[in-house]
């Protein structure tokens, strides 16, 4: 597929373009009859439609983001009151940055993220709770060497079970309560890493390694 400068120098004044030509600009583009498929975007802005190509557990979603997607935008996923509920959620090789708030007041119970995965940004993953039953939380996090940075209240979870944390060596930064779960009770951080305004409880063990 040609990029937009290579297609502009086959139409510059004086030109003549051949049929070749013609063609490469019309195959770089989308035509409005043609469907675009998940694995064809790079990034996920909103949800339309929600739940395509993904499985319902019940009264909750179990959320398969596309393989080629690299970004997942700002509230992408946000809880929105609707009558269903991300309860699962997996990520694509090759993601690279979890937006703000994308998944907001979702319940999903485990998190896993890829090595590809550099940026989780504020309030990601803030408040996964059960909206409907009232029972049902986040119960385990999975951090992946790769992660470079957790903005702030990226997992703001009060409701949260989980109790042990893992923080890989490739992480740098950790934003204010990005790690607010009352439920830890051990946390393995890399050496020098400021947890000051993480969030942990202070009854939870902290070794540095």
């Amino acid at each position: 597929m040609k990029t937009k400068q290579e297609l502009k120098l086959y139409f510059e004044n004086g030109d003549i373009p051949k049929q070749e030509d013609f063609w490469a600009w019309q195959d770089s583009y989308w035509h409005k009859d043609e469907k675009i498929s998940q694995d064809s975007i790079d990034s996920i802005e909103q949800i339309i439609p929600f739940f395509l190509g993904n499985d319902l557990l019940g009264s909750g979603i179990d959320l398969k983001i596309p393989t080629k997607t690299k970004k997942i935008l700002s509230s992408a996923f946000a809880f929105d009151g609707g009558s269903h509920q991300i309860i699962k959620v997996t990520f694509n090789e090759g993601l690279e940055e979890i937006g703000e708030t994308s998944f907001i007041g979702q319940n999903i119970t485990s998190i896993i993220t890829p090595s590809t995965l550099k940026t989780i940004k504020g309030q990601a993953f803030y408040d996964q709770k059960n909206s409907f039953r009232g029972t049902g939380s986040l119960e385990k996090i999975i951090l992946n060497e790769g992660l470079i940075t957790i903005e702030f209240n990226a997992f703001y979870c009060p409701t949260s079970i989980v109790e042990d944390l893992y923080i890989p060596s490739t992480v740098k930064t950790i934003g204010k309560n990005a790690l607010y779960l009352p439920s830890l009770k051990i946390v393995s951080a890399p050496k020098g890493l400021d947890l000051s305004e993480a969030g942990i409880p202070t009854t939870a063990s902290i070794t540095y390694r």
